[in-house]
């Protein structure tokens, strides 16, 4: 079955896979960005060939179910897939569901926060990536892959964030969630490892497994910020794609206090009252 690492863009996703994939996958001493291939983002058009095209988006959509039953009767344990999408119906048709998922590491930032990165890494002004975080049509470009296989775009769906928060951590569908709020991992990444760690034992039915301490503090180093950021000026990052601005690129620098015009913050602060309250960011 699946276990999800979802999350809105810009929250922390990449840096959770790279925690998880280092601890779980690494052979090496060092970190280095193709372990980040054991956690791929989940794309219908890796599995499906020329018999099965994919002529729109809608057909991508089709897909999303029968491509992740696909993964769970070919796969003999558990995979991890990093996704972007909400889980909600569009075009009639759901995400996931508890068939197919085993659970969900969710990880949430401060929306306050996340404009600030978003808007540097789009190279856009607050006003153009506030629209996209409210827009409960909201949706992505996939990778390339899909374009160079069936010459389309691809999308993933992600709506607002609050929607998509609500989605996936109040799910209706009795897939496990794993809450993991972005300020807590910079705070203590070891005990929030710890947690996803003992969240994946719960689901996987493993009760005798123990976490490597050494490891994980070797895990914890190797993934800070610093390490990630210098690796992908020495090295490059296919998934910046192909902008500008590094993927790696603000890290503790990004306090939304210092850097987001009052007018801002207050629109992020009325629209997502709620969520944020539930959260502990108001």
């Amino acid at each position: 079955m699946i276990i999800w690492i979802a999350s809105y863009p810009k929250s922390g996703n990449t840096w959770v896979r790279s925690l998880l994939s280092y601890y779980f996958f690494s052979k090496s001493e060092k970190f280095n960005f193709d372990l980040l291939k054991h956690i791929p983002n989940f794309n219908t058009a890796d599995f499906l060939d020329n018999k099965n095209p994919i002529k729109s988006n809608d057909d991508i959509i089709r897909s999303w179910v029968p491509v992740q039953k696909f993964i769970h009767e070919k796969f003999k344990r558990n995979l991890f897939f990093k996704t972007h999408n909400v889980y909600e119906t569009s075009k009639g048709e759901k995400f996931t569901n508890n068939e197919v998922s085993a659970g969900c590491i969710y990880v949430v930032r401060d929306p306050r926060n996340v404009i600030t990165s978003y808007k540097n890494f789009e190279n856009q002004t607050y006003e153009n990536i506030i629209k996209n975080m409210i827009d409960e049509e909201g949706f992505l470009l996939s990778n390339k892959s899909t374009f160079e296989k069936f010459g389309i775009k691809g999308i993933e769906v992600i709506s607002s964030w609050a929607r998509h928060y609500n989605s996936w951590v109040h799910n209706n569908t009795n897939i496990p969630i794993c809450l993991i709020k972005y300020e807590d991992l910079v705070e203590n990444p070891s005990l929030e490892f710890n947690k996803i760690f003992d969240f994946l034992k719960k689901i996987n039915n493993e009760k005798k497994t123990e976490i490597n301490k050494a490891k994980l503090e070797k895990t914890i180093s190797e993934t800070n910020f610093k390490n990630l950021k210098d690796l992908e000026n020495n090295n490059g990052f296919s998934e910046k794609q192909n902008r500008k601005v590094n993927f790696f690129n603000q890290g503790i620098e990004n306090d939304w206090k210092k850097i987001l015009p009052n007018n801002i913050s207050s629109i992020i602060e009325r629209k997502f009252e709620k969520e944020m309250k539930e959260l502990g960011y108001l």
